[in-house]
């Protein structure tokens, strides 16, 4: 397992969470969100032309991986989008808007 490179960017209307995945194809990256919680986790695969080729140096990273970013911020995870362009993956999370802050119900 390896841990890609990730920045999470705060601005005024939602949090950006990138994530370095180079190689990685999008259907073999999963994204889910449970208490505040943002998991990104997914799978990186060897280049098939590399198969039964003798290495002399190997630098780059394989294999599953996971990243689980808490998010301090009230986010509404349903108006959540992702975006992948060329190895670097978005995930913009809107802020809770101020009108939804005021009328949610305390907890105690």
């Amino acid at each position: 397992m390896y841990l890609p490179n990730i920045d999470v960017c705060e601005g005024p209307e939602d949090v950006v969470v990138m994530i370095e995945v180079p190689g990685v194809d999008r259907k073999d990256i999963q994204i889910s969100w449970k208490d505040n919680v943002l998991t990104i986790s997914g799978h990186k695969r060897p280049q098939p032309d590399a198969a039964g080729a003798k290495y002399v140096c190997v630098e780059r990273n394989y294999g599953p991986f996971r990243r689980e970013i808490v998010i301090g911020i009230p986010i509404d995870h349903r108006r959540a989008k992702a975006e992948l362009r060329e190895g670097l993956m978005k995930i913009r999370l809107p802020k809770v808007r101020e009108e939804q802050a005021r009328n949610a119900i305390p907890i105690e």
